[in-house]
């Protein structure tokens, strides 16, 4: 048999996913699963919150009203695979899946991947029994007929999720993983109240920068950091509004630019409210804003899910003001860490270096199928890799070149 014809055995032999309920279990753990939509994650919500509270999947992020905001905006007609693990009546680990159906490496093939990436997502699951509730899991899992790909988004480094590939690999199932992000934050422990904001920059020429530029903006106006926690339709308009005036308004990424973004954000500022970790910040100069932070202050960290600045005072550098003066006011707060999400880059290594890394997991059926979508899956990963490391290179070589013909820098007597 060649592998064309097993490819089509495997289609034609393998189930439709069932609709019923199926249940796993390895001692004192019982592991359920359901298909359904954004009611399977309200039915467990307030368990699901109290397993975020006692373990290490203590960020929003993780929580069920993040999760349910995601689906809602952007899972269309696909369908969620809601996984628990339970001892007895209480709920001790969470994985919500979401299905889809279609091409994927070039082949079709059904894909469980993770309910949201943005910014991260985790394996939730409480302060012990990680392992077991990993085997677990994984047990259910490999038994559940109709999937092809689980495809676990940036998570977190070391973290459950990560666990669970690592388990689909000792049982000889094919996997892959790869970093997907470099995620930089500060830690604020040990910083006194009421200093200068610029001392948060790493280089003396940064803080240099800072001070000037405040200055030199601060003598069109008086300049003021104002911060509400409330999700009032005209706060988050006007935070939408400063977003879609600049470059994401132009290349369509704004919140604005598309309903699904729209409401995701809209139910995540309302849900942030309601439990109490919503902090909107504006820096204005008088009566207008010239940055914005859209952001979670949760579990003694701060999470500026959303950025905006107003590019008609870009030459003063908006952007890096309103984090310096955000970072003061997270110190004032008894804040231990400012989580910058996203990606390292040079804006934000000019205040920190330290970073937290993200992965990408995938794991494939052991099957004939599941075995060629991972051959090519890693020579897809592998041309990405490639090309990426072709255009830092030309970046690289553009910017040697244009200092080589600048000529040498001027000197600075505050570097």
């Amino acid at each position: 048999m060649n592998p064309q014809e097993a490819v089509a055995v495997s289609l034609r032999s393998e189930r439709e996913i069932p609709e019923s309920r199926g249940c796993g279990s390895v001692p004192e753990l019982k592991v359920e699963s359901e298909w359904g939509g954004v009611e399977l994650v309200e039915a467990v919500a307030e368990e699901w919150r109290q397993l975020c509270l006692k373990g290490p999947c203590n960020q929003p992020f993780y929580r069920p009203e993040w999760i349910a905001a995601a689906i809602r905006a952007f899972a269309g007609e696909k369908r969620l695979l809601l996984i628990t693990a339970w001892n007895g009546d209480r709920l001790r680990a969470v994985l919500p899946l979401l299905e889809h159906r279609g091409w994927a490496y070039g082949m079709p093939c059904v894909r469980l991947h993770t309910a949201s990436r943005i910014p991260r997502f985790e394996f939730v699951h409480g302060n012990t029994d990680v392992a077991e509730a990993v085997s677990a899991v994984w047990q259910h899992l490999q038994n559940l007929p109709g999937w092809d790909v689980i495809e676990l988004i940036n998570v977190p480094g070391g973290g459950a999720a990560e666990r669970l590939e690592m388990a689909a690999r000792e049982d000889a199932f094919p996997t892959s993983r790869y970093e997907y992000a470099q995620s930089p934050y500060i830690l604020l422990k040990g910083n006194v109240v009421g200093g200068d904001f610029w001392r948060f920059g790493r280089s003396s020429r940064f803080r240099y920068q800072l001070r000037q530029k405040w200055r030199e903006l601060g003598e069109f106006g008086a300049l003021r950091l104002q911060r509400t926690d409330k999700a009032d339709p005209e706060t988050l308009e006007r935070f939408y509004r400063l977003e879609r005036s600049g470059w994401k308004g132009r290349e369509g990424t704004a919140i604005l630019s598309k309903p699904e973004l729209r409401q995701f954000y809209d139910g995540v500022a309302r849900c942030a409210e309601q439990f109490g970790y919503l902090s909107i910040y504006f820096l204005e100069l008088g009566n207008t804003a010239v940055a914005a932070h859209l952001a979670l202050t949760y579990g003694g960290a701060y999470y500026p899910i959303k950025v905006a600045y107003d590019e008609k005072f870009s030459k003063f550098g908006p952007g890096h003001l309103i984090i310096g003066s955000v970072l003061n006011e997270c110190v004032a707060r008894g804040l231990s860490e400012f989580d910058c999400l996203g990606e390292k880059n040079a804006a934000l290594t000019k205040w920190t270096t330290a970073v937290h890394i993200y992965n990408s997991c995938s794991i494939f059926r052991n099957s004939v199928r599941g075995r060629m979508l991972r051959a090519a899956h890693g020579f897809l990963h592998g041309s990405k890799q490639a090309l990426q490391t072709a255009a830092r290179s030309a970046r690289s070589f553009s910017s040697r070149t244009k200092r080589w013909f600048s000529g040498p820098p001027q000197s600075n007597p505050e570097k």
